[in-house]
């Protein structure tokens, strides 16, 4: 047998699990006597799991908390900021993605991005603070740049979440409004027309409202400029709209990178020009030779690369021929507010209570292939009382 150690390199002791990362940003939780009740501990353990715990029985796994600031791929080193560089064999990029605000004038400074559970726990509290400062006959209003996958999960939830608010802070429920602003003229760009229209009625029905093909230009104060030069005023305004590979890339020298500086990588998931450097996820610019697009940044495309570049580097140790990487569509699901969500995968389309429950089975299943069944369970539970609860 081989003696192999894997290090885990992460500036943040936790895995996030982002498909509760909506849940988190509008889940309603009373404060009693300003102490954090029991519940924010299990809304927090149903998002993020810290890493160590996840490797506790694996003993060949280290996790070191640190930030890579280079790699110096001649010399096999991965520099980290406040640490010694690290050698390495193999070398795996996995830092995923960070919003891409595309040079939107006053878009950095003005809005939440909804990229990790502190991101989500600012949002619950911005609109929170929101209904808490505007005079009580203000129309509050919660604008959402990019009516993709996150967008429209977003706003389903957030609508119960305002009229939850506007019952505590004693306003009429109409007085909260939650619009989607999007460039296309369809919400959920990846998705058939079918799956787009039933979300769009779905969402209508909860009370979200639509701008289409209405591209912004800039964020001036309370005020979101579009390119026509109409202007939207908003209280709390979240950008979904974009991501770009991590920041990282820009700092790798010798590698190829594509759009949205993702790095570039070949049929094995190696990344050009690297023989023994690996890439998976949303950093890797990764293309479908069946459809010719490159493939979608989602969770599901990174695991399916994560057990193909394993393969890979135990191949690579036992000198045996690489394995392609061959993407397939497994389809989604797509939860929109309450216990309701879209399912579209292999043909197959479904709407309601049963994707919404197969989501639930997935995010278990998940959960117990990081930590085990039985810790699995708890703290799929925990989380869905919390969620439950909340719907």
């Amino acid at each position: 047998g081989h003696h192999i150690n894997i290090t885990l390199i992460d500036k943040s002791r936790y895995h996030t699990f982002y498909p509760n990362l909506y849940e988190v940003a509008t889940a309603h939780i009373p404060e009693i006597f300003g102490h954090m009740p029991l519940d924010f501990f299990n809304l927090k353990s149903s998002a993020i799991y810290p890493l160590e715990d996840i490797f506790t029985d694996d003993l060949n796994v280290t996790v070191l908390e640190s930030e890579v600031v280079g790699v110096d791929f001649k010399k096999n080193k991965v520099r980290l900021k406040n640490a010694p560089a690290h050698n390495y064999d193999f070398l795996v990029l996995a830092a995923g993605s960070e919003t891409n605000y595309f040079n939107i004038s006053g878009m950095g400074q003005s809005a939440l991005p909804l990229k990790n559970f502190f991101d989500a726990l600012e949002l619950r509290n911005a609109i929170d603070e929101a209904f808490f400062r505007a005079p009580k006959n203000h129309i509050m209003k919660i604008a959402i740049g990019g009516g993709g996958f996150t967008g429209c999960e977003l706003a389903g939830e957030l609508v119960g979440y305002m009229k939850k608010l506007a019952q505590v802070h004693g306003r009429p429920e109409y007085y909260g409004e939650c619009l989607i602003i999007e460039a296309a003229e369809n919400l959920l760009g990846g998705a058939s027309a079918a799956l787009q229209k039933k979300a769009k009625a779905r969402l209508e029905k909860l009370g979200v409202k639509f701008k289409f093909k209405s591209q912004i230009h800039g964020v001036d104060g309370q005020e979101i400029i579009l390119e026509d030069g109409s202007k939207i005023p908003y209280d709390v305004l979240v950008w979904t709209a974009g991501v770009k590979a991590n920041n990282l890339t820009k700092l790798l020298f010798g590698v190829k990178l594509e759009k949205n500086a993702c790095v570039a990588a070949d049929k094995n998931l190696r990344v050009l020009p690297y023989e023994n450097v690996f890439g998976v996820g949303d950093i890797t610019y990764c293309v479908d030779k069946a459809t010719g697009k490159s493939l979608p940044m989602t969770a599901s495309v990174a695991i399916r690369e994560a057990k193909c570049v394993a393969e890979n580097i135990k191949r690579m140790i036992l000198k045996t021929p690489l394995k392609n990487y061959n993407p397939r569509h497994a389809g989604f699901i797509i939860p929109l507010g309450g216990r309701y969500a879209l399912l579209e995968s292999h043909g197959i389309r479904l709407s309601g209570f049963l994707p919404w429950a197969a989501k639930q089975m997935i995010a278990f299943h998940y959960w117990a292939t990081l930590v085990g069944w039985v810790r699995a369970f708890r703290l799929w539970k925990s989380g869905l009382e919390v969620y439950l609860e909340n719907d």
